[in-house]
């Protein structure tokens, strides 16, 4: 009878050992995701404030906003592009933003270097996503042309900002 006692208490520790350790293997799981998520937040660089309007900016002395720069154009040119399924052709004029006492350098070095700022446009553009030419901003365009125009110029600090004053499609539906 001794042995029929102690038959059914061996599965109810069994239970109680193995919810244990379920337990024990959650608190560790909430642990480690609560201390990651602390790091992170810890780690992360915080947000830049956000102007609240355009008119805000440049009351507050937006610098793009700034007598103290000059536009210089850089490229017109007519690129192409195919990546959505159908042929459309571009026709394209690239500025660029500068300081005041850098616009006449900025002016020569374009002129001189004229074939590849064209070269670069028709690569950003050929290799653009249809998503990327029709952004309201062009914003991922101005970005990449604004890499390959600091590679050309050789200065990163020469281009305060790439602008795209004109940019109009053509092609078979357009």
């Amino acid at each position: 009878m001794a042995d029929d006692a102690a038959a059914p208490s061996k599965p109810e520790t069994k239970k109680k050992g193995r919810g244990f350790a379920i337990a024990v293997i959650a608190a560790i799981m909430i642990g480690e995701g609560v201390g990651i998520f602390f790091l992170v937040k810890a780690l992360s660089p915080q947000p830049l404030p956000a102007m609240a309007g355009a008119g805000e900016g440049a009351a507050e002395g937006d610098p793009l906003e700034s007598d103290e720069l000059a536009e210089v154009e850089l490229a017109e040119c007519r690129p192409s592009n195919n990546m959505s399924g159908k042929f459309v052709v571009f026709h394209i004029r690239v500025s660029a933003l500068v300081g005041a006492e850098d616009a006449e350098r900025v002016t020569e070095m374009a002129r001189a270097k004229r074939a590849r700022l064209e070269y670069a446009v028709n690569v950003v553009v050929r290799s653009a996503e249809p998503s990327q030419l029709n952004e309201p901003g062009l914003e991922t365009l101005q970005r990449r042309l604004k890499l390959e125009v600091d590679r050309i110029f050789g200065d990163q600090k020469l281009i305060k900002q790439v602008l795209i004053p004109q940019m109009l499609q053509s092609g078979p539906g357009v």
